[in-house]
């Protein structure tokens, strides 16, 4: 008699990653993005944005030491993402352990104002996305309405509206976001087609992110 199964199908991975030298480019990295906002007066306007300041979508572009320091650390991020949720396609592959290649088609800054939020949204432009932590402001005041879950980042299930009843078989596929706590120098890597979005950021002091869509290959 064979064994009953319930096969995991379709899991979303999302990564979590720590730069252990965040603290030594956080600073140099404030000021440039400062140096920024100052040349550039007007925000990137987009439907999806309240109380923030965002730059254009070429932050890679940009000439900068302390950037490119952190773009790097991006980069292998994301080529350890890749190399993970991919290993048994690896596994199959002659070469165990091919050279990949990041491509950033869209990398930006978010300056999040008092009350600053970001409703959900997907990206379309790569394979995977990505929210980097450079400050993350502090706490609200324990009087503010609404203080739970201070500017996360949050996901929404991947699956269409009216998929499953409202009953108890039902719970896993209707239950909420998943809610991700902010960490200075922690990066969040998903799929680009999940959507996800930020709590309302109550703190008083300015949080600050970098965010970016990204493609990675095997070099040829």
């Amino acid at each position: 008699m064979k064994n009953n199964l319930i096969h995991p199908l379709w899991p979303i991975l999302i990564g979590e990653f720590h730069n252990p030298n965040h603290q030594k480019i956080k600073k140099d990295l404030i000021e440039f993005f400062e140096q920024y906002e100052n040349e550039h007066k007007t925000s990137r306007k987009g439907n999806e944005n309240f109380d923030l300041f965002e730059s254009e979508y070429f932050l890679h572009k940009e000439k900068n030491d302390v950037l490119t320091k952190l773009l790097s650390f991006m980069a292998e991020s994301f080529m350890t993402m890749a190399s993970k949720i991919n290993k048994e396609e690896l596994d199959k592959a002659e070469n165990k352990n091919p050279k990949l290649t990041v491509k950033f088609n869209n990398s930006w800054f978010i300056r999040y104002n008092k009350g600053g939020v970001v409703v959900p949204h997907d990206h379309g432009g790569g394979s995977m996305s990505c929210v980097y932590y450079v400050q993350i402001g502090d706490e609200p005041d324990v009087n503010d309405i609404n203080n739970s879950h201070n500017g996360s980042t949050y996901f929404m299930r991947p699956y269409g509206r009216g998929t499953s009843h409202q009953d108890f078989g039902g719970i896993r596929y209707n239950k909420g976001a998943s809610f991700f706590k902010a960490e200075e120098g922690k990066m969040l890597i998903w799929p680009s087609f999940i959507m996800h979005g930020s709590k309302p950021y109550l703190g008083k002091e300015n949080r600050i992110v970098v965010s970016a869509n990204i493609d990675v290959d095997i070099a040829k």
